[in-house]
C-alpha cells in the first residue's frame, strides 16, 4: 500500500506527464517512464489475477490492487489531457465495474469517453460499449437476484454513452435495466419509454412482457389520476401556446 506522500507524488507525476504528452506531442508519449512503470505494475497484477480461478476470489484480489493504481489514474484525470490511449486508466475502469464500484468506474469512464480512449488491444468492443454492457449486465444479475440496480448509475451510464455507436443488443441491455428500475419506482411512463426502446433495439431482450405490464399499469395510473387544469393564482386556467388549458398529471415522471 502506498503512503499518502507516495500517492501524492505519483498523482502529480502522472498529471504532469499526461499534460506534457498532450501539449507537446499530440497524445504521443515519448517520455513515458511513469506510464510504463505503472503499466508494468498493472501487467504483473493482471498475471496474478489470471492465476486465480474463483471469480469471487479474483474480484476480492482486484479490490485490493486497484487502490495502488488510483493515484496514477487520478493524476491523468486531473490533467484532463487528450491521450490516444492509456491501458492503465481503461483497465482500472473495467476492474472497478468488475468489483461493483460502479460510480468510481463511471468517474473514470467520463474521462475516457471524453477523450475517446481506446480499450487495450485484447478487447474487441469499444470503450463506450464496454461501459454500457458492463453496467447492463450487472443490473441484469441483480434483477435475477430480486434486487434493483441503482437508477442513477444506469442513467449516468446512458448519458455518457448515448452519442456513441454500438451494437443494438448492448444498448438494449442498458435500456431494459433503466426500464426495470423505473418500474420498481412505479414511474410507469418512463418505464414504458425505456422498455419500448429496449424492445425496439432488440426484440429478444426479454422486455416484451414487462413492457405490456408497464403499459397496463400506466393506463391504470392515468385513469386513477386524470390530468387536471393548471390554475393561475387568481384561479383562472393556465393556457398553453395553442389556446388550450394546460394540464397537470400526477403520473408525470
Amino acid at each position: 500500500m502506498l503512503s499518502p506522500a507516495a500517492r501524492h507524488r505519483l498523482n502529480a507525476l502522472a498529471a504532469k506527464e499526461a499534460a506534457k504528452a498532450d501539449n507537446e506531442y499530440g497524445g504521443v508519449r515519448p517520455d513515458a517512464s511513469i506510464y510504463q512503470l505503472q503499466l508494468n505494475e498493472l501487467k504483473n497484477d493482471h498475471h496474478i489475477l489470471r492465476s486465480i480461478q474463483s471469480e469471487n476470489e479474483r474480484a476480492l484480489a482486484k479490490s485490493e490492487v486497484i487502490p495502488k493504481h488510483m493515484p496514477y489514474v487520478d493524476g491523468v484525470i486531473t490533467s484532463d489531457a487528450k491521450l490516444e490511449s492509456d491501458d492503465v486508466v481503461t483497465t482500472i475502469m473495467l476492474w472497478c465495474f468488475d468489483i461493483g464500484s460502479f460510480k468510481e468506474g463511471l468517474r473514470i469512464a467520463d474521462y475516457a469517453l471524453k477523450h475517446n480512449l481506446k480499450m487495450p488491444d485484447a478487447f474487441s468492443r469499444s470503450t463506450a460499449a464496454i461501459v454500457a454492457e458492463e453496467i447492463g449486465n450487472a443490473a441484469r444479475i441483480q434483477f435475477k437476484a430480486g434486487e434493483i440496480f441503482d437508477l442513477q448509475v444506469l442513467l449516468k451510464a446512458n448519458t455518457l454513452t448515448t452519442s456513441f455507436d454500438m451494437h443494438d443488443e448492448i444498448r438494449a441491455k442498458l435500456y431494459l435495466a433503466i426500464g426495470r428500475a423505473y418500474m420498481h419506482l412505479e414511474k410507469y411512463a418512463s418505464a414504458v419509454e425505456f422498455l419500448a426502446l429496449a424492445v425496439k433495439r432488440n426484440e429478444n431482450c426479454g422486455g416484451k412482457t414487462e413492457l405490456q405490464k408497464a403499459e397496463k399499469l400506466l393506463k391504470g395510473q392515468i385513469e386513477a389520476h386524470p390530468a387536471t387544469p393548471l390554475l393561475n393564482l387568481n384561479g383562472s386556467p393556465v393556457v398553453n401556446d395553442f389556446g388550450s388549458d394546460a394540464l397537470h398529471s400526477e403520473t408525470s415522471n
